[in-house]
């Protein structure tokens, strides 16, 4: 294959290589910061701190690295940029449109903190959106040669043998950061309120969350698979290979289903795009996949089947989606139904019987749908009762704090789990309050659309969905503001949460999607500019590379590859959102795919002129 250096043997200072440096440093940033929480987080959590391990450092690593592009930018103005075709204009109006409601959103807000900034556990407020455009902007003009393409296919190995490392002791439960020495070289201790909740089996590396592993996975695999079938640089070409089977590794270990649906996204584009040229290496391809086939089922069997473990839950969910379950009723299959007040009384509905909640002469008194009181005793330090309607139901009562005079707080326990906790009001009766904030609310039945007896699909993202679809019809022109979805989330849902998470205590802070994050966070019309971005440049990578019989150099290859990660993110982005130790790699290759798509039609256009 022929090496086209595309106009550029400068031997002046490459200004893409610090690209390269971003792309290893910030995503495996593993440092703890303790953050101040703004009044609205806190009616969410119920404390002014929380400790972050993965995201406010890299955040802040990220906003460095952008002030350090843009005085460069400024110093280097007129070598860095220069004039592109019509089609990267029109990407970037839409890219413009999509910053500016971002912009817009966050400065309209109501959360203008969090907006601006993000919220503990995220970061991704519009500072850090706006340096993922800048690494975006300054990839697209800074990538001018196929050279430069070495300084992504590095940092992805570095990031993938990284990821894999760590990943092998987070797999067999000898998780390293939560070591000794791993909590040291992050900065945290054994108080700093961190909790991984990452299980034994699964792999989230140095990005918080399998799920994330599994965006990460979908840019960095089709990319490394098909530099190693296309390089003709042994070293570069064995390295490729060496990481194509350590992201198969992160893929299956991570146990993300949304790695596999944006692998098998990809891989439908890559049949696409690549056919012609790969029936032509069919006996070099036929024995490198038969070969991947027997490792990865070979590890499989090694492990007893745990690699595959949610490969059979993905084929259930995509068959349940055809199921008829417009009659379902989620309701009754909770061990409550609802929460109601009559009067004095606090009324527990169950799926055979109503609790009935008073207090009387300084204790609470139960009694049945009936009337009839139902019998509870003290049994150490809670109340029980042999009624067998009611036997899965024990209560503590006594002081909520140190400022109660009296026993005010009556704590329901549903088989011995903490599940829902009243207060005394001030007209003596037991109010439902948040396990957290300890501030008094009522349940909410909030708007759905959709998922109607599905609420459990894809990890309860189908809960999720059903909930936020909703929220769009108030976000049409400005959303409400950057890593704000937490709030708007209609969170007294209890009942709701109780089905899809088998508890209601539970804080629902992302979308779980791309596409619904960007319209209710930013704004319709700024998914709209998003979305123009990509399918422009997608149809315009199909135009360039599908069935060609054979690519005629190197630019034609890389751009073909970049094109499958960008393809595998947006995949993934179906059940994951945006999340900032992954979406600074995503916007990097996006921009370097629109570089090198320029190139290529620059090359087309010099060749049809001759």
């Amino acid at each position: 294959m022929t090496n086209s250096r595309n106009n550029s043997n400068e031997k002046s200072f490459n200004f893409f290589l610090p690209i390269a440096f971003i792309l290893s440093i910030v995503p495996i940033i593993v440092r703890v910061a303790a953050v101040k929480l703004d009044e609205n987080a806190i009616k969410i959590w119920g404390v002014t701190v929380k400790a972050d391990l993965f995201s406010q450092r890299k955040a802040l690593l990220l906003m460095i690295f952008s002030v350090i592009l843009i005085i460069t930018c400024v110093i280097f103005f007129k070598k860095i940029f220069s004039r592109k075709d019509k089609l990267v204009n029109y990407i970037l109006i839409a890219c413009g449109v999509f910053i500016l409601f971002t912009f817009l959103s966050a400065i309209f807000s109501k959360y203008r903190q969090v907006s601006f900034w993000g919220i503990f556990d995220r970061a991704e407020g519009f500072i850090t959106i706006a340096c993922y455009i800048i690494l975006f902007l300054y990839s697209l003009y800074t990538f001018k040669t196929t050279n430069n393409y070495k300084y992504i296919i590095t940092p992805l190995l570095i990031l993938v043998f990284i990821n894999s490392f760590l990943g092998l002791f987070q797999y067999i439960g000898q998780d390293l950061i939560k070591t000794s020495l791993g909590a040291s070289i992050a900065g945290a201790s054994s108080n700093s309120g961190i909790d991984l909740l990452n299980e034994k089996g699964t792999i989230y590396g140095t990005l918080a969350s399998y799920n994330y592993m599994g965006s990460f996975v979908a840019i960095a695999l089709p990319i490394l698979f098909c530099y190693t079938i296309f390089e003709d640089d042994v070293m570069y070409k064995i390295l490729s290979f060496i990481g194509t089977l350590l992201s198969f590794w992160l893929l299956f270990g991570s146990t993300a289903r949304s790695g596999i649906v944006g692998v098998l996204g990809a891989l439908i584009f890559g049949i696409i795009i690549f056919y012609k040229p790969l029936i032509k290496r069919w006996k070099g391809l036929l024995i490198g996949v038969v070969a991947l086939i027997i490792l990865i089922i070979g590890a499989n069997f090694a492990s007893k089947g745990s690699l595959f473990k949610r490969i059979p839950s993905l084929a259930s969910d995509a068959f349940s989606i055809f199921k008829d379950t417009s009659d379902f009723d989620y309701t009754n299959y909770t061990p409550v139904k609802d929460i109601k007040y009559m009067d004095s009384t606090t009324e527990v509905v169950l799926p055979n019987d109503t609790l009935k909640i008073t207090y009387e002469s300084g204790n609470p008194v139960f009694k049945d749908s009936n009337g009839e009181v139902v019998p509870y005793a003290l049994n150490g330090k809670v109340l029980s009762t042999d009624s067998e309607a009611f036997k899965n139901i024990t209560f503590a009562f006594g002081k909520l704090d140190k400022k109660s005079v009296i026993s005010d707080s009556l704590l329901l326990n549903i088989n011995n789990q903490p599940t829902f906790l009243f207060k005394l009001n001030e007209s003596k009766v037991f109010h439902l309050i948040d396990i957290s904030t300890k501030n008094s609310f009522d349940l909410q039945t909030p708007e759905t659309f959709g998922f109607k007896g599905k609420e459990k699909l894809g990890s309860s993202r189908g809960y999720i969905w059903s909930r936020s679809l909703p929220l769009i019809k108030n976000t049409m022109i400005l959303g409400t503001g950057p890593d704000t979805f937490v709030f708007d989330f209609p969170q007294g849902d209890l009942i709701g949460k109780y089905y899809a998470y088998d508890t209601p205590n539970i804080v629902v802070d992302k979308a779980h999607n791309l596409y619904l994050q960007i319209a209710i966070n930013y704004g319709v019309i700024a998914l709209v500019g998003f979305i123009a971005m990509l399918l422009i440049y997608i149809i315009d990578s199909i135009k360039l590379y599908a069935l060609k019989n054979t690519f005629e150099d190197k630019n034609q290859m890389l751009g073909a590859i970049t094109c499958l990660g960008i393809i595998g993110y947006l995949f993934a982005g179906i059940f994951n959102d945006s999340v900032v130790g992954v979406a600074p790699i995503f916007w990097i290759i996006f921009g370097v795919g629109i570089a090198i798509n320029f190139m290529n039609r620059e090359n087309l256009r010099k060749k049809s002129n001759k």
